[in-house]
């Protein structure tokens, strides 16, 4: 594996984007203004309000595409592959109980039970 190269971007002092990001991260309910504002005392920076709103909606964007790829932890199959596993889980899960309403009030059953 080769080495990672050192990044200039993420030195809050000579990158505008991540000195708006590190003060995002201290106040995430600010607005552009008052980020502004700190990203001009903490590292002394001007920024205008536009690239704050880009860094935000671009972190946002990454925080949502997070957020679709971790469905299937929360019971939400993503891909085809874990659909498959899923129908093959209900297809034991049929087998075993022996009909639909039988395994309608056992999984039923064990929703009220936790």
């Amino acid at each position: 594996m080769s080495a990672k190269k050192s990044n200039s971007n993420s030195d809050p002092k000579k990158s505008k984007s991540s000195a708006i990001r590190r003060v995002i991260k201290k106040m995430p309910t600010a607005n552009t203004s008052a980020v502004a504002a700190a990203v001009k005392d903490q590292f002394g920076h001007t920024v205008n309000s536009d690239r704050i709103v880009v860094v935000k909606t671009k972190k946002n964007m990454v925080a949502n595409r997070k957020k679709t790829n971790t469905q299937w932890s929360t019971g939400h199959p993503v891909g085809a592959v874990q659909w498959i596993e899923a129908i093959k889980i209900a297809q034991q899960l049929l087998k075993v109980t022996g009909s639909v309403d039988n395994a309608v009030s056992l999984l039923n059953a064990l929703d009220t039970a936790e």
